[in-house]
């Protein structure tokens, strides 16, 4: 389980954010598809789904960064570790420069000007950084829902890691403290398009 603190720059800079946007109350707000019954019986929980995605060699396969059962999130971050000789990240946004994945609506906030988000993939590294933080008079968000999406496109065949990377993976309330959660980091198998021939029955008259 994660509850990390992590001494970096860019960590700094994200709780400054957080810090000059969590003057309002550690209000929560229920996601659409929450479930607090869920969250109370079951911990938190940071995943890959599909655990496992299948991506046809020259073709593409997306796989969804979701969060489960958090109380009060207001603002995440991670690095996701992946094998760029097998895929590579399919750029979200071409016309933006770099390459972006696509961040998901959980922690959207009602007024677009009210949240503050890094985005950036590199396929020479094999790394993905996102971080998504809401501001003021936003509040953190309870429930489950979709945080970011990863489209792949394949590469070689072969096995990839889509990993969190375990000293860059953090959750935050509105009061700047660190969210407990379980990490479940996921793969994609690289490999050619499987085609099924479906028998011709005959029929004698």
């Amino acid at each position: 389980m994660f509850r990390v603190s992590i001494p970096s720059r860019f960590i700094v800079l994200l709780c400054l954010v957080l810090f000059l946007g969590a003057h309002n109350s550690g209000a929560s707000l229920q996601a659409t598809d929450s479930n607090p019954a869920a969250a109370a019986q079951f911990p938190a929980m940071l995943r890959i789904e599909p655990a496992l995605s299948l991506v046809p060699i020259g073709g593409t396969a997306c796989a969804d960064v979701r969060v489960e059962n958090i109380e009060g999130l207001f603002g995440f971050e991670t690095v996701i570790q992946f094998d760029p000789s097998r895929v590579n990240v399919v750029d979200a946004n071409p016309a933006a420069p770099g390459i972006q994945i696509t961040i998901g609506p959980f922690l959207q906030p009602q007024n677009p000007s009210h949240w503050f988000v890094i985005n950036s993939a590199d396929n020479v590294k094999g790394t993905i950084r996102v971080a998504i933080t809401r501001m003021s008079p936003e509040v953190g968000v309870s429930g489950s829902g979709v945080l970011a999406t990863v489209c792949l496109l394949g590469v070689n065949r072969g096995h990839s890691s889509l990993a969190f990377s375990e000293t860059a993976t953090l959750m935050l309330d509105p009061q700047v403290a660190s969210l407990s959660f379980e990490p479940k980091s996921g793969g994609a198998l690289v490999g050619p398009v499987q085609r099924h021939r479906i028998p011709l029955i005959s029929r004698g008259f």
